[in-house]
């Protein structure tokens, strides 16, 4: 009678599935000189040894092909310390703040009532969402040819979907409460509440850096900045 080890199945099944993942992973972020060197050696394109191969192969002579793409993507990631929409409440008594990746208000908490709320859950992963726009952005102005290209090409697309799923939030919380996105309105809650609401230079700053890194590809080569230190002349 045979004996089944379903445990051992499922953890070859789970390593199977991680492997195909490091394969794309790897097939992604790799660059074209390392890529050279290493095609067609058994195992040094393979799991975690693929990744650290791809890491040290990208380091070890790192040059920069596009610094706009990267500048933009360092203007985009420092407006997320700012909020990108605020609105005041009761002759600027109080006021709402609505970060890229979270909601901060000093309300009463009578007020609550028409406030959403940001789920921790969420906030973890935008700020993780938000950080990988930066690593890409980064990996492709230092990624040479047309990989490097599609890198910020795509950076841009995302980073400007990111700004529009904002005001699509907001569009959404606002029509919860009955008010508009930016303006003027108010709320009869005992007293009439004026609100005031308004986009803020970042959120436009954002837009902006996000639609140049979309075309920051046209530059992509010109010039060139070796980061890597130089060997001594002998």
């Amino acid at each position: 009678m045979g004996v089944s080890f379903p445990s051992l199945e499922f953890s070859e099944g789970r390593k199977g599935v991680f492997m195909k993942w490091t394969r794309v992973l790897i097939r992604i972020f790799i660059d074209p000189e390392t890529k050279a060197s290493l095609d067609g050696v058994p195992g040094e394109l393979e799991g975690f040894r693929g990744i650290g191969n791809v890491l040290a192969g990208h380091f070890r002579k790192l040059t920069l092909y596009n610094p706009v793409g990267l500048l933009t993507a360092l203007v985009f990631t420092g407006t997320l310390f700012y909020p990108w929409w605020y609105a005041y409440v009761y002759n600027n008594e109080y006021a709402i703040w609505a970060y890229p990746f979270i909601l901060r208000h000093d309300l009463p908490s009578e007020g609550v009532v028409y406030v959403i709320e940001t789920p921790v859950a969420a906030v973890v992963f935008l700020i993780f969402l938000l950080a990988g726009y930066l690593f890409s952005a980064f990996w492709g102005s230092t990624l040479e040819g047309k990989k490097g290209r599609l890198f910020l090409f795509w950076t841009g697309i995302f980073m400007l979907l990111y700004t529009a799923g904002f005001y699509g939030a907001l569009l959404f919380a606002t029509h919860r409460a009955h008010v508009p996105v930016t303006g003027y309105a108010y709320i009869l809650h005992t007293v009439q509440v004026d609100i005031f609401m308004s986009f803020t230079r970042e959120y436009f700053v954002a837009i902006g850096s996000a639609a140049v890194c979309l075309f920051s590809p046209l530059l992509h080569g010109r010039p060139v900045f070796p980061l890597y230190g130089r060997g001594k002349t002998p």
